[in-house]
Formats: structure tokens, C-alpha cells, sequence
């Protein structure tokens, strides 16, 4: 089944930076997908020392919850400068997403002819203070389309980007084009059987 799943992904660093603080994970597992991406907040060596925090954990735990998840970059964060994340567990053969976020990382899921859009919690994962991930679980049909991206890259409008290209790799080559390079930017773009 995973087979089916199409993934592709954009991820470059800030103009003129050769170090990039956006990092982003996608795993496959018999029975989901994960797909996380997390955002260092400012630019350079410090927003990257708390990017890479998060795809070990990834790794290394994917079978726990989103929230379960969550907690542990919140708690990996203590002592560094602190992120943005968004993690999002995909069940293809059930066509369940649960989906979490923290800070300003977009997620856009069109599905039955509609375009989802929750609302990321405000604020960054710093490890500091408790954190209460709020989960969302969506269902989707068949052929559903998302992107998830960092602030590096604006969206004028998603639901035409997902309504009228219909791979990832056409997504992520028109959304190419207007990056400015103000700041990283990673977006992936991933079409569900």
C-alpha cells in the first residue's frame, strides 16, 4: 500500500546561509506514514542545533502517539534556541491523519473536493513549561493531496495549488517558483491512494 504513496519534498536554506535551520522527516512503516517537519526559530547554527533535534526521535519512537511525540521534541528543545514543529501520522489503510502543531508550520489536506486547514497551536516547542499537544484526526478519500511547509514559503492560495496540480512533484516545482530565499524554507507535498 505505501507504494502508492507519492512524497516530495523542497528544502533549501535562507539566502546567502550554508547551513540550513528547517529540518524535516518522513518514515515509512508497515502500517503508517510520518512525516514531520520543524522549524529553528531565526536562521543559521542555533535555528539548526534545534532543527536536528527532532528526526531521531522520529526514528527512534515513531510507533508512539503524535502527542507522545510531541512531548519528546518539546522536552529534547530544553537549552536550545527552540522550534516550530508539526508532526503528522498518516493510517493509509485506514485514511485516518493525526496531525499536531506548534508555531507557524502550514498544513493543507484537500480531500472530497475540500481543503482541511487546522489551525497550528501559537507559540514554539522550547522545553521550557509544560506543553499540552492538541491533536487533530482527520479521515480522508481516496487520491487526497497535502503540503505541509515552514514560513519560508507563502501559499496564495492552496486549495488551487492542491485542486490543480495533482502530483507532489508538480506541487513542489511550481512552489519552487516563488520562494524569495528570505528564510529556509522546507515544504512536502504527499498524494494518498
Amino acid at each position: 500500500m505505501m507504494s502508492k504513496v507519492e512524497v516530495a519534498v523542497h528544502h533549501t536554506a535562507k539566502e546567502h546561509n550554508t547551513i540550513i535551520g528547517d529540518a524535516y522527516y518522513i518514515g515509512y512503516h508497515k502500517d503508517f506514514l510520518i512525516c514531520g517537519l520543524i522549524d529553528g526559530l531565526g536562521s543559521g547554527e542555533g535555528a539548526h542545533q534545534s532543527a536536528i533535534i527532532m528526526t531521531p526521535i522520529l526514528k527512534a519512537y515513531a510507533h508512539e502517539s503524535v502527542e507522545q511525540l510531541m512531548l519528546r521534541c518539546h522536552r529534547a528543545l530544553y537549552g536550545k534556541r527552540g522550534a516550530a514543529i508539526a508532526i503528522a501520522k498518516i493510517y493509509i489503510t485506514q485514511r485516518i491523519i493525526e496531525y499536531s502543531s506548534v508555531g507557524n508550520i502550514q498544513f493543507y489536506l484537500f480531500t472530497n473536493q475540500k481543503l482541511i486547514y487546522p489551525i497550528p497551536q501559537a507559540g514554539f516547542l522550547s522545553g521550557r513549561g509544560t506543553l499540552t499537544a492538541v491533536v487533530e484526526r482527520m479521515m480522508y478519500q481516496r487520491n487526497a493531496r497535502l503540503f505541509i511547509h515552514t514560513d519560508g514559503i507563502a501559499v496564495k492560495s492552496p486549495k488551487k495549488l492542491l485542486v490543480n496540480y495533482s502530483t507532489p512533484k508538480q506541487i513542489i516545482e511550481i512552489i519552487k517558483e516563488s520562494i524569495d530565499f528570505s528564510d529556509d524554507a522546507t515544504g512536502v507535498a504527499i498524494s494518498l491512494p
